[in-house]
């Protein structure tokens, strides 16, 4: 018999919703598995959390469950959204999944949520995720501010009244975005329909230059339909992997199109100071010569998941005659036809360089893989991205139901089917492993989406025949450990003559990019940023930082695009003196509270009950 899956949502909407009218933080985790997750985006508490199972589930909810007022629970009837089956991953087994939206003591809430049947026959759920989507009274526009049709209006002239909006932007910004690739530009669009008084600021002199400035036949990995920008959808003849060229221009034309106020050619000079008296921050930008001061209450660090190259410190560097550098500065191929080149890395940006330089003429390309890869094809990855984010689902809809599954379960998902993934790319992996590349699926087999939010990994767009043929050279599982004249000595004690070494070695990360920036005091006091902590959340980023009024942004295209709205609510509930904020996230400090009180215990004192 199939399930009635609107029967469904609705007894168990009605169970959890009973459940959290007693007050019961453990009767609420009752009705979710056993392994069952919770995601919660600033409903219960003003933090973004993921809990695993029931306990987990039960000790958060003890003392946030009263306080967060949920009510007014209705289930979404909307096209893409009504309570529809699934089938239940790694299970032989259909679940329900329901959409519905809420009230609650933040604002306006809405909810995600995936019924699976229990062992005793009754739907629980295997994820819940609650979100808090809108502040009363300040909910988020649909429509340009200032650009909405007022013929008729007396006196009115929408381009002055424009104008004048962004002289005040300008003149005294909220919000300081640092950087203008797509994350702050998506950011900056968000708090524009938030209103949110935001400047961007970008130190190079065209919105996209980030791009143009690497290597040419860079595309985009993932889908376009995952890399959309909020708000604004490709032309549909647009190319499924955007080119380099592409993407710049469409970053410029999306700041102009959203009414983004951005300076270009803009630094932040460094040391930045923070005023708590005034609860915001004395800043100085350079544009184009000249010095502006401004005083915004929160500065946004949008200036790339990963800040500026990171090379590896090889002796004897000095003696070499040939030409190094990192392959954010590869501008392409052809100057090197006849030549040779040694490539040290393995990821994403090492297989494509590679290919590029053999397509180019080179006389010899050899990668240096200096520990096991994950790779897998394109296609595959593509795949899987087409069935998350479909082209015949509105985009909001696809980022609310792909955001609504926690990270964590995810990672388990993929480790559990890993075999699926290595058996789809058995082809690619034999031409690698042909070639001398070492291969894993990550130190857990987590796989390529899993381990890009931890630390990255490789897709193939074809240099896999390239070195399965011998093309592209491998030598894998070995350093480079000093320079000569004419190559490089490596840890095997190998000599490879080069005339060109390129590091595709990755990048520092923001919060250490930015450390000389910002100063090590401040520095000093910010969590880490990117990486998946313990809930299985984004480090340091879209929430507090640990010092007041600086915020970290990163990830891909998605992450931004979703996690652009929790951000802004914060901001916007500080803002509105809704929010108590002293720069420190709300799990932080109970997870300290949590270590001083068994440290406490553990010494015999009896702790007190106070936060």
């Amino acid at each position: 018999m199939n399930p009635d899956p609107k029967l469904i949502a609705s007894e168990w909407i009605a169970t959890f919703s009973a459940a959290v009218e007693s007050g019961d933080s453990r009767r609420v985790a009752e009705t979710f598995l056993s392994i069952g997750w919770l995601r919660d985006v600033l409903v219960f508490t003003w933090d973004i959390r993921g809990l695993e199972g029931r306990e987990k589930i039960a000790s958060y909810l003890v003392n946030t469950l009263a306080p967060s007022g949920l009510s007014d629970y209705k289930i979404d009837e909307s096209p893409f959204l009504a309570p529809s089956t699934f089938s239940v991953p790694l299970q032989e087994a259909d679940g329900v999944e329901v959409a519905f939206t809420f009230e609650c003591a933040h604002g306006h809430g809405r909810a995600y949520a995936r019924l699976v049947p229990d062992e005793d026959g009754a739907y629980r759920a295997m994820t819940l995720m609650t979100e808090l989507r809108d502040l009363p009274g300040h909910e988020e526009q649909e429509i340009l501010p200032l650009r909405d049709d007022t013929t008729g209006i007396p006196g009115r002239d929408m381009q002055e009244d424009f104008a004048e909006w962004m002289k005040g932007v300008e003149a005294k910004p909220y919000v300081l975005i640092v950087g203008g690739g797509q994350t702050a530009l998506q950011i900056a669009a968000r708090f524009k329909q938030m209103n949110i008084s935001t400047l961007v600021v970008e130190r190079h002199a065209r919105i996209g230059d980030s791009w143009r400035r690497r290597y040419p036949s860079l595309t985009l990995h993932t889908i376009r339909r995952h890399h959309t920008l909020l708000y604004q959808p490709y032309p549909s003849n647009w190319p499924e992997y955007t080119p380099r060229d592409k993407i710049a221009d469409w970053l410029e034309q999306y700041a102009v199109t959203q009414d983004l106020v951005v300076w270009k050619n803009a630094e932040l000079k460094v040391r930045p100071k923070y005023r708590p008296e005034t609860k915001d921050w004395d800043v100085t930008i350079l544009r184009e010569g000249f010095e502006a001061k401004l005083n915004p209450a929160h500065i946004v660090f949008a200036t790339g998941t990963l800040g500026e190259p990171n090379i590896p410190d090889i002796a004897d560097v000095e003696c070499f005659k040939g030409q190094v550098m990192h392959s954010q500065l590869y501008a392409g191929g052809t100057p090197y036809a006849g030549k040779k080149v040694v490539v040290i890395g393995a990821g994403n940006s090492s297989i494509d360089i590679c290919q590029d330089l053999v397509l180019r003429g080179a006389e010899s390309v050899t990668m240096i893989q200096r520990s096991e890869t994950c790779v897998l094809s394109r296609e595959f990855v593509g795949g899987m991205l087409r069935k998350s984010f479909p082209e015949d689902i509105p985009l909001p809809v696809a980022d609310f139901r792909w955001g609504s599954f926690p990270v964590g379960l995810l990672k388990k998902f993929m480790i559990a089917d890993q075999q699926s993934a290595l058996d789809a790319n058995k082809e690619l992996h034999d031409k690698l492993k042909k070639g001398g590349l070492s291969l894993n699926m990550g130190p857990e087999g987590q796989g390529i989406y899993i381990l890009t939010l931890e630390r990255g990994g490789g897709l193939d767009k074809g240099g896999a025949d390239m070195i399965g043929d011998g093309k592209i050279k491998v030598k894998s599982g070995v350093a480079p450990q000093r320079f000569t004249e004419t190559g490089l000595v490596l840890s095997d004690d190998s000599e490879i003559a080069a005339d060109l070494v390129i590091f595709a070695t990755g990048f520092v990360r923001m919060r250490e990019a930015n450390a000389e920036m910002l100063g090590q005091d401040i520095i000093d006091r910010t969590d880490d940023v990117y990486g998946l902590d313990e809930e299985g959340e984004i480090r340091g980023s879209y929430r507090p930082s640990g010092h007041p009024g600086l915020w970290f942004a990163t990830g891909d295209f998605f992450i931004s695009r979703f996690m652009s709205k929790p951000l802004a609510l914060q901001i916007k509930a500080i803002e509105l003196g809704i929010l108590e904020y002293d720069g420190r996230r709300v799990g932080a400090k109970e997870k300290e509270k949590v270590i001083r009180r068994r440290n406490l215990t553990c010494t015999g004192i009896r702790p007190r009950d106070t936060v």
